[in-house]
């Protein structure tokens, strides 16, 4: 059952957004929409860093894409492929890459685990690796919204089934099945990263985190923070999600994060 009752973004107090410093994201349809980042989301994200606050992506994506991301977006860091990593900008621009384990102990099991998913994949064809494939440090994603048209929602499930069913960790995204090995999600590196890097305790992090998303890959974030903003298009996977967020946007994707910037801008 779900775990709140989701209300509307205006509900959202200035009371509320005053003591938020940090603003935790998702990417893929949640800064981004319908393959594109929207023009006024790009501005938000610019405008919130210059206002002060702490921007960091936490995204399934790969760390690939994330070096990119991290280095030409306006943002402080990404936390990427689902909280194997945290790539943190310096202030020279540089990036500094800072694993939940080792690098090599990770790129290690990584492509053991690609062995392991190579051999499942015949048996749930059409799906098939995700075109970034190559570009992943520490985990194997599955595309079956991203490039495949239409989508394959029954195929991910039976997926999802079978690596649960051999002890596999796997989540889905709006696009991805993310798969890997470890005792890590997207919170345990969003809370590392916060102690270690920005020095937040505990109820610190309660107060001063604001966490937005749009899929059930988000639901170990809508667990621990409870100012949670899900954008609009997060309706369709609602009925799916224990952990669901406290508000929702009216725009889907980027352009309800846009919402959001702009009521955290003008409390």
């Amino acid at each position: 059952m779900p775990d709140k009752k989701i209300v509307n973004l205006e509900q959202l107090s200035d009371t509320q957004l005053a003591p938020i410093k940090y603003i935790l994201t998702d990417v893929d349809d949640t800064l981004t929409w319908e393959s594109d980042l929207p023009t006024a989301t790009y501005q938000a994200m610019s405008n919130l860093i210059e206002a002060g606050y702490v921007l960091i992506p936490v995204t399934g994506g790969c760390a690939g894409w994330s070096d990119l991301m991290a280095r030409i977006w306006p943002v402080s860091g990404v936390i990427t492929e689902g909280g194997a990593c945290f790539l943190q900008k310096q202030i020279s621009g540089k990036l500094e890459y800072h694993y939940w384990h080792t690098a090599e102990e990770m790129q290690a099991k990584k492509l053991e685990l690609l062995s392991e998913v190579e051999a499942l994949l015949p048996e749930f064809a059409p799906l098939k690796l995700a075109q970034d494939q190559a570009y992943r440090l520490t985990d194997v994603a599955v595309d079956y919204a991203q490039d495949q048209n239409p989508p394959l929602p029954e195929l991910r499930d039976a997926l999802l089934a079978k690596l649960h069913g051999q002890g596999i960790q796997a989540k889905a995204s709006s696009i991805h099945i993310n798969i890997w090995h470890g005792e890590y999600d997207k919170f345990a590196m969003a809370e590392r990263v916060l102690k270690q890097h920005y020095g937040l305790s505990h109820v610190e992090m309660l107060e001063q985190v604001i966490y937005v998303g749009d899929a059930p890959n988000d639901e170990s974030m809508f667990a621990q923070f409870p100012i949670s903003v899900g954008v609009a298009n997060i309706g369709k996977h609602l009925a799916n999600m224990t952990h669901q967020p406290s508000w929702i946007t009216h725009n889907p994707g980027g352009h309800g994060f846009a919402e959001l910037a702009a009521k955290l801008l003008n409390k």
